[in-house]
This record gives structure tokens, sequence and C-alpha cells, in this order.
């Protein structure tokens, strides 16, 4: 799952950049070198307005008070243009302020480039491009949260866009997009929008605005947009990448488990095993792993036939959260593999009450009871022949916050159209039951595969369930 800025996301306020005293108080056209700003008789009277329109409520009277000061900036231009050797970079930055002001975004990076264009020490000078940049890019972030706020994520993206055009030495509008794109489905923009995030933090132009805010980009940010960054570039099939990402963790942390396992499983995607199952030893040797660190420990080292390290990280992995269906599951087939029946037989009877009409368990059930002459073998057959139904292809999504599943229901014997109604039960880590929630399919002719989706929200992740007929 990819981490969120949360503590972003209900910040409506921050710091102005630029102040229009400073701006305002430049040279004289008298005095003013070519190429400079320069106080004319256009631009004193723009600047008046402006000053008069920002001081206004928001609202329809702002509006037109900045409309009537952008036709004043207009005419100066227009003047300029006829008369001046040469242009105005104050007329221009006037310009911006006002789009700014209009919300018209884009405008206003046009604008502000021309006073750069004509003016290029005017980005860094106190009053300066730089600092209306960054006053428009604080009004375009906050209104990107109002869209978000409003399930306008399409609407929101772009304005967070927006506001890194006008002023790309933030972080926070990064952040966001990669959070949102993702969730959009657009993952090639949220990769990039980890990567260019990254690139400001690392940045020494990079302007978070006070100490405080620093730490927190160097700290959590970085850690964030790496990580995510990471999961992204694995999913997407391109691990060898996820591996930098991952390594630079590692490097400032290397006892993060969690970044561990994902470099692990990354290393393993990328073709370079050796260096997976070097990184997973160092995870089973560890008690304090968290239960999904073991589990995946456990997926990458049954695909790679190290079956006995295998059951160690799924018998880790359900001592962590015995409710855990999937990893009771991969360790059930692994005994099975191992043909080591005596030790699959109980986790078989114990997965079977979470998963009850599982055929493909019922089956490796019932190979075991005979391979071993088990008194219960035919009433485990009887049991596997009486199935009305089958579920089947289980397979549960960790969040952040509860998980998601996803599985098909298959006819057996019923009626065509007859409906199942199964109640899933979920558990936390220790496996107490925290909620449940029902859903509903509706079967047709037998060996046809129906799917559904079960999400279950909670307050933590989520990794153990079990379902039951009710209906």
């Amino acid at each position: 799952e990819i981490r969120s800025p949360s503590d972003l996301i209900h910040r409506r306020s921050g710091e102005s950049g630029g102040n229009l005293a400073d701006a305002f108080a430049e040279l004289s056209a008298d005095e003013a070198e070519p190429g400079s700003p320069r106080l004319s008789a256009y631009t004193s009277r723009s600047s008046g307005a402006i000053q008069e329109a920002q001081g206004m409520e928001e609202g329809t009277l702002r509006v037109a008070a900045y409309r009537e000061a952008l036709a004043t900036i207009t005419a100066g231009i227009e003047q300029d243009e006829n008369d001046a050797a040469d242009a105005n970079p104050m007329a221009y930055l006037h310009l911006g302020i006002v789009h700014a002001g209009l919300k018209d975004y884009v405008a206003a990076d046009v604008a502000f480039d021309l006073a750069e264009a004509i003016y290029p020490a005017y980005f860094d000078e106190e009053g300066g491009t730089g600092a209306f940049r960054l006053n428009a890019w604080l009004d375009a972030y906050n209104d990107a949260l109002i869209r978000l706020e409003a399930q306008d994520s399409e609407g929101a993206v772009e304005l967070f866009e927006m506001a890194n055009l006008l002023y790309d030495r933030r972080v926070e509008s990064y952040l966001n997009i990669g959070v949102t794109a993702a969730q959009l489905g657009d993952m090639d923009k949220s990769i990039a929008a980890w990567q260019d995030a990254i690139a400001v933090i690392e940045s020494p132009d990079g302007n978070p605005g006070d100490s405080l805010t620093r730490a927190t980009w160097d700290t959590d940010f970085w850690v964030m947009a790496h990580t995510n960054l990471g999961r992204l570039l694995t999913n997407e099939g391109r691990p060898a990448e996820a591996v930098t990402a991952f390594e630079a963790i590692l490097e400032r942390d290397p006892d993060d488990t969690d970044v561990r396992s994902l470099l692990a499983m990354a290393l393993a995607q990328s073709g370079q095993g050796a260096g997976a199952l070097s990184v997973f030893d160092e995870i089973l040797a560890r008690e304090d792993g968290a239960p999904l660190d073991y589990y995946n420990a456990g997926v990458t080292l049954y695909g790679a036939g190290e079956l006995d390290k295998a059951v160690l990280a799924f018998e880790k992995t359900i001592a962590r959260s015995p409710m855990y269906k999937d990893a009771l599951q991969n360790l059930t087939q692994t005994y099975f593999e191992l043909e080591d029946y005596e030790a699959l037989i109980p986790h078989a009877q114990r997965l079977l009450e979470l998963d009850p009409f599982n055929d493909y368990v019922h089956r490796m059930y019932v190979r075991a009871l005979g391979q071993l002459e088990h008194a219960d073998l035919i009433p485990a057959l009887d049991v596997l022949q009486a199935l009305p139904f089958l579920v089947d292809e289980l397979a549960l999504q960790p969040l952040g916050a509860g998980c998601r599943i996803s599985g098909v229901a298959v006819n057996n014997t019923l009626d065509s159209g007859t409906s199942i109604i199964l109640r899933f039960t979920f558990y936390d880590n220790a496996g107490n039951s925290v909620g449940s929630e029902l859903t509903e399919v509706t079967v047709s002719d037998p060996e046809v595969a129906h799917p559904f989706n079960v999400t279950f929200d909670s307050e933590t992740q989520i990794l153990g369930y079990s379902y039951e007929l009710v209906g």
C-alpha cells in the first residue's frame, strides 16, 4: 500500500513568500538600469490596485478589483512596447501576481517566466518573482487540498501540478501527486512524482521554509518517498530500480526489517536470487520481525525451492498472527510438498475451520490421511464429495488500515441461480475478532467461477480472517 503524507492533507495555511512593499520599492524609471525592474506611472498604478484587491475579502468584489488591475497592467505593457527601449520586468511581475489572484495559475507562471527572461536575477531578489511564485504555489496547493476533500482527485492532481509549475522547490505537492495518482491508477505519474519529491528534498535549492519542516523533509518524507517509490517500481515490473530505492533507506537504517523484506522481494524479482536469500536468512534469524516480514520471506523461499526455510518463515508468521489464513495455507502446502503428512494434518484441520469450502485444502488433507492410513480418511472424503460449492483463489491484500479480500465461488451441486451468503470475520494479530462483513454471490452452472470482493476497514492492518456460510 502507498503511504500518504497525511499531515499535509489537512494543512490549509502557510507563510507567504512575497511582500508587496518589497516588490514595489524599486528604482524609478530614471534611476533604473536597462532591463531592470522600475517603477513607472503604470506600475505605480498597478501596485496600488493590487494592494487594494489583496486587502479585500475573497469574493466577487475582489475578483473585480483584480480584473481592473489586470486592465491597468495590460495597458502599461502595451504602452511600454510602444515607448520604452526595453520591457519592464516589474509589469510582468504584477501580471503574474494578478493572474495568481484570479487563480489562473498557468497564466501566472507564464507572466513570471517573462519577467525572469527580461531580468534573470529577479527570482532571487527580495520581493522578486521567487517570493511571489511561492505565494502562488501556496494558493494552488491549498486549492488542491479543497479538491481532495471534495473527492475530486483528478482536479486535485491538476492543481498540485500547477503548484509545481509555479514553484518547484517545495516537496508537498509532489508527495500528494504520488499518492493521488496511484489511487487513480496512473502509476507512471505516481512514480515520477516520488522521484521528483526525492530530488527536491535532496536539492540544495529545496526550500522547506524553516528548520522544523526541513527535519520532516529529511526524515519522514524522505523515507516515505523512497519506500513508496520502491513499492511501485516493484509492482510495475521494475525491480532493479526498486532495489536502489530500498538500499538507500537501509544505508540510513540497517535495522528497518520492513524495508529489508521489500528489498529481498525486489532482489528476487530482478533475478538476484542469492542476494534475496541472504536477506531472508537475516530476517529469519531475527525474532522481532513483523508477520508480513516472515510471510514475504516464506513466499520467496518457497519459490526458490528452499522448502525447509519456507516452513520456518510461515511458522513464524502464524506464531505472530494465528488467524492469518493465507500463511496457514502456504504452510500446509509446503508440508505437502515435503511429504511431511504428520505435520500437515493439524494445520490442514485448522485451515479448514477458517476456509471450509476450499476444495484444494480438502484434497491435500484427504491425501495426507490416505498416506498415513488415518482413521479419519473416510469421513474427510465424505465431506469433500458433499461440498455444495467451492471457494477458490482467496487472496488477502493488507492495507494500512484494514484489508481487502478477493476470491471466486464455484457451483458444485446447487441449482443454477442460487445465492450464497458468506460472513467473513476478521481478526487482529492476537487472534481476537474485530468485526465482520457479509458478501453475497449468485452461482450459475457448475465449474463457472463467480468473483467477489470484501473490504474491511479498521484502525490497524488486518491479516487474519475466516468465513462461514450463513445463507
